[in-house]
């Protein structure tokens, strides 16, 4: 709404005597009085008015005219207000602000900035576009951007973004030297609307230090704002492929040590007899790093029909068993050499037996007796790696962690709850996306702890800590940016575990052969690690090599 104020007060006619002698009467109602040159190019803001409001003291014919004239000039309605209209305003809005009431709001112009959320730069309103303030308050931004500023820096750049000017700007606000670690930088807008220019804070808790960024003297960027956005993306540091364990024929074709799964499928087909002890050690066995089965639950491309038909009848009667045993009068049996020719299927096992198994973590673990599978600790081993290797979906995968994840991290076993975990983390494409930061928290303390309890020691019992940690980049998945040296604390504290692994390794001296062995296996895999962690492209393969190690 805009208000033009036009003042033509009522007043009688006069005669006034002319200089040659001559009356003339003067009547200043009339419209040849009014300052129509005004009113034919009214202010272009009229134009985007959807109410136009005229006031005025004047009465009488002035005032129809001034009406008249502003409705041929701006095309539309023109309401009248009373003659009274702003000093009646006036009164009410100086009552108001005698008790304390707001009188009017202001309109803040937005400003904005960049931020990055989950590692990813994007726009953060300081101020929003639809921001009102109380008139005469001061505004300030209700929550403040944060900016992370690496180490090393000695400056802080910030772009702004403020409406109704033609461009962006970049703003510089140098430091007294360069920053000793990653500091958090606090972002807000004070604003009183009187005062007209917005005054732009920054505060780092850590310098104890506050800052003004002078908008006036910012460099203009003559860029978009999406494409200075674009601009500072960075690319993702890299993750190491999933781990997929290849399926080959040698397993599956006798050898002149022993028959091959063909063989020993075809015998229990025609004797309808299982030898379950045999038939797990082919499943489990990994000639030429091929095993008969893949990690993902493929079958080699070039295997003769008969041998999946085969598979399948000896998988339903080891099912069978398995299930009888769960079903019977406690234990029938302590054998499960039919539940691991099952689990060493991988993906291909059915999926209730991976139920089995995670029912049997989540109401026993622990415990030894209390069921079938389990009768004695190391039973828990079969029980925890097996489930890892069967699981099929994210659901459980989800539900497995979540069983895991909730017992304390010093009561695990590096062969039982940090091989599960491990396994399904480097394995799975959707298992990573299931962790949340407390998740990898917990995770990167068990890796953390086994890293202690390897140091000068002989490494025997360090298969899945490096596993743990491959997994953990794994997270990458889901945080993008997550776990890198220099922007992540826990990323530090795992990169410090492993350098003191690796110069451990490297600096023992009077080792035996066994330790040369472990040594020339294990450095290359933690420095591996270590470039993952520096955000580094490093072996795609890695989690292969920690495999195999």
């Amino acid at each position: 709404m805009f208000f033009i104020p036009i003042f033509a007060l009522p007043c009688k006619r006069e005669i006034i005597r002319l200089r040659n002698g001559d009356w003339e009467e003067i009547n200043l109602e009339w419209s040849d009085a009014l300052p129509v040159q005004k009113l034919n190019e009214p202010p272009d803001v009229l134009m985007d008015c959807d109410r136009i409001f005229l006031e005025t003291i004047a009465e009488g014919h002035v005032r129809s005219q001034i009406e008249k004239l502003m409705i041929e000039a701006v095309k539309q309605k023109v309401e009248r207000l009373p003659p009274d209209a702003v000093s009646i305003g006036a009164l009410v809005a100086g009552q108001r602000m005698s008790h304390g009431d707001p009188v009017y709001f202001d309109f803040l112009p937005r400003i904005s900035t960049i931020v990055a959320e989950n590692g990813e730069p994007q726009n953060f309103d300081l101020i929003d576009e639809k921001e009102t303030l109380e008139a005469g308050q001061v505004y300030r931004s209700p929550r403040p951007a944060t900016l992370a500023i690496p180490k090393g820096y000695d400056e802080i750049p910030i772009y702004l973004r403020k409406d109704a000017e033609p461009h962006p700007r970049k703003a510089v606000v140098k430091l007294n030297s360069a920053l000793e670690k990653d500091t958090p930088v606090s972002v807000w807008v004070e604003q009183k609307p009187a005062a007209g220019r917005a005054r732009i804070v920054m505060h780092a808790s850590s310098l104890v230090r506050t800052f003004t960024v002078d908008w006036e003297s910012a460099e203009d960027d003559l860029r978009a704002w999406d494409e200075i956005i674009a601009s500072l993306a960075t690319p993702p540091p890299a993750i190491p492929d999933r781990l997929v364990l290849k399926c080959g024929l040698h397993p599956w074709e006798d050898s002149p040590k022993a028959p091959g799964l063909l063989t020993l499928l075809k015998e229990a087909e025609k004797k309808q007899v299982f030898d379950w002890h045999s038939l797990a050690q082919k499943a489990m066995a990994r000639p030429f790093q091929e095993y008969c089965i893949s990690s993902d639950g493929e079958l080699p491309a070039n295997l003769p029909d008969d041998a999946a038909r085969q598979l399948d009848a000896v998988t339903r009667a080891a099912v069978a068993v398995t299930r009888a045993r769960l079903d019977g009068d406690g234990r029938t049996s302590e054998d499960n050499a039919a539940l691991q020719f099952l689990t060493w299927q991988f993906r291909r096992c059915p999926a209730e037996v991976t139920g089995w198994l995670a029912h049997c973590i989540e109401k026993h673990a622990g415990k030894i007796g209390t069921h079938p599978f389990v009768w004695h600790q190391s039973n828990w081993v079969l029980i925890y790696q097996g489930v890892a290797r069967t699981v099929q979906d994210a659901e459980m995968e989800k539900r497995l962690l979540r069983a895991v994840l909730c017992r304390r991290t010093r009561s695990w076993s590096y062969r039982a709850e940090s091989a599960c975990v491990s396994l399904i983390l480097s394995r799975s494409e959707t298992a990573p996306l299931s962790l949340s930061r407390d998740d990898v928290e917990v995770i990167a303390q068990r890796a953390i702890i086994e890293f202690q309890e390897a140091y000068g020691s002989q490494y025997t019992r360090f298969n899945y800590t490096p596993f743990l940690v491959g997994g953990l980049i794994r997270w990458r998945l889901k945080e993008p940016q997550a776990l890198v040296m220099g922007r992540d604390p826990l990323a530090d504290l795992l990169a410090v575990s492993l350098e003191q692994a690796k110069n451990d390794l490297m600096t023992r001296r009077g080792v035996d052969a066994a330790f040369k062995k472990k040594r020339e296996k294990y450095v290359p895999i933690l420095e591996g690690l270590l470039d993952y962690l520096e955000g580094e492209n490093g072996n795609p393969n890695l989690l292969l090599d920690i495999y195999d190690a």
